[in-house]
């Protein structure tokens, strides 16, 4: 991963931050800590891209939520990246492939699109621990896509917030 790099991602409502805070609350209350980047709400990432890019992906962000609308999505499964990411991924959604198009980058770490909503990160152990706990605590639920954001990564610095509208 590059040092610093810009990140847009779409951001859920506040009954799915709820719900998805709920999760990781049970994980902290079984002294599971997460390394996961945690002072920006739960979201799905679109792209990264270089910080030269900032002031274009601002006004692309701004153009895109006067025009787009709040929309559904289907939180579906648990999945995990090498055996020590834990998320949360969605169906398939025309809306949300429709809105990554636009920011098709993979600058921070050369990924493909995967969308996800990171619960946990930790090592093996943790994260065994971690899974069950999950498996045991969710259920698929409808979450609303409210807003898109812009970061800067690491240290996590929030530059933008558009909401969509309703």
């Amino acid at each position: 991963m590059k040092e610093k790099f810009l990140s847009i991602y779409v951001i859920f409502d506040y009954e799915t931050q709820n719900k998805l805070n709920q999760l990781q609350n049970l994980l902290i209350n079984n002294n599971l800590i997460s390394t996961h980047t945690t002072d920006i709400p739960f979201h799905i990432t679109l792209g990264s891209f270089p910080l030269d890019k900032q002031t274009e992906l601002e006004k692309r962000i701004k153009e895109i939520s006067i025009e787009q609308l709040s929309f559904d999505i289907k939180l579906s499964k648990i999945g995990h990246f090498e055996k020590h990411v834990l998320f949360i991924s969605p169906t398939k959604n025309k809306m949300l492939n429709n809105i990554q198009i636009l920011f098709n980058g993979n600058y921070a770490d050369g990924y493909k699109f995967y969308p996800h909503t990171t619960l946990f990160i930790g090592d093996k152990k943790q994260f065994k621990v971690a899974k069950q706990i999950i498996k045991k605590n969710f259920k698929p639920f409808t979450a609303k896509i409210t807003a898109i954001g812009l970061s800067e990564f690491f240290p996590t610095k929030n530059i933008l917030t558009e909401n969509f509208q309703l």
